[in-house]
């Protein structure tokens, strides 16, 4: 069932990991997609494979949403942002959903070494980012009069302890994208633009890659995991990305959506206690 057909869908960091996967669900699902990350060469190759698939469905029930990609570093400057979502909207004639997907975790550091600059990269792409996607996109929403949905992709650990030992930067990051989303839920819901934030437990994408190479890793999920084994991006996350993109969920906002399995639950045993 296309539960999307006729909605327009950006997702930022889409050349690969979550981003990827939510895109290849979003237009599976009917919508059509704006695909939006640094690499262009991934995300023109993520563009062909989606719009094959958008003609293959071509008179065979449900159809697949057709997809165009746009160049954008998150991290850039105001302007330069809001001239790329300017483009977006033009490619397609408006946006519907937001999926402020694009994230940076930054090397593992202790609250003694961590750089200022490193310290900087990460809250510029993680939190600010989010921050200038979200006003360009909202403003253009309430310019035309219309209603949308803002999905922010945060982190069990910025809900109470880090995900990782070393991550004070990112979790920070992301504790703070979860607030922004709530205020943002607040201020922009009498224009029918809903916020919420997904917050993940540790999924298999680029920059967790390494740690699902070590076989360590497997073994220790039944230890820190209520749900015994760790969760896949599709479906365990795009089904909540589709269910927020949706008309379905015209009256959620300002929640955030714990999606880890349980591991985030009190009394479990942390990393560093492994």
């Amino acid at each position: 069932m296309a539960v999307l057909e006729g909605k327009v869908a950006l997702i930022t960091g889409a050349s690969s990991g979550l981003g990827r996967e939510f895109a290849l669900s979003l237009s599976k699902n009917g919508a059509n997609v704006i695909l939006a990350a640094r690499r262009k060469n991934l995300l023109d190759s993520l563009c062909d494979e989606i719009n094959a698939l958008a003609n293959q469905s071509e008179g065979k029930g449900p159809r697949s949403g057709k997809a165009v990609a746009i160049e954008l570093d998150v991290s850039a400057s105001e302007p330069v942002i809001d001239a790329a979502v300017e483009k977006a909207w033009a490619a397609l004639g408006y946006i519907d959903v937001l999926v402020n997907n694009a994230g940076l975790r930054g090397p593992v550091r202790t609250p003694i070494d961590q750089e200022e600059h490193e310290w900087n990269a990460i809250f510029n792409t993680n939190l600010r980012g989010t921050w200038l996607m979200s006003k360009a996109v909202s403003k253009r929403l309430v310019a035309a009069k219309r209603g949308g949905s803002i999905i922010n992709i945060s982190s069990i650990g910025g809900i109470e302890r880090g995900l990782l030992p070393g991550g004070l930067a990112y979790s920070t990051s992301k504790a703070a994208v979860i607030h922004l989303s709530k205020i943002m839920a607040m201020e922009l819901g009498h224009h029918n633009i809903r916020t919420n934030a997904i917050a993940a437990g540790l999924f298999k994408s680029e920059i967790t890659n390494d740690l699902f190479q070590k076989e360590w890793l497997h073994k220790v999920a039944t230890k820190i995991v209520p749900a015994g084994k760790w969760g896949a991006v599709d479906p365990d996350l795009t089904s909540l990305v589709i269910l927020l993109a949706s008309d379905d969920s015209q009256y959620i906002t300002g929640n955030t959506f714990i999606v880890d399995g349980g591991q985030s639950l009190p009394g479990l045993p942390i990393w560093s206690s492994l």
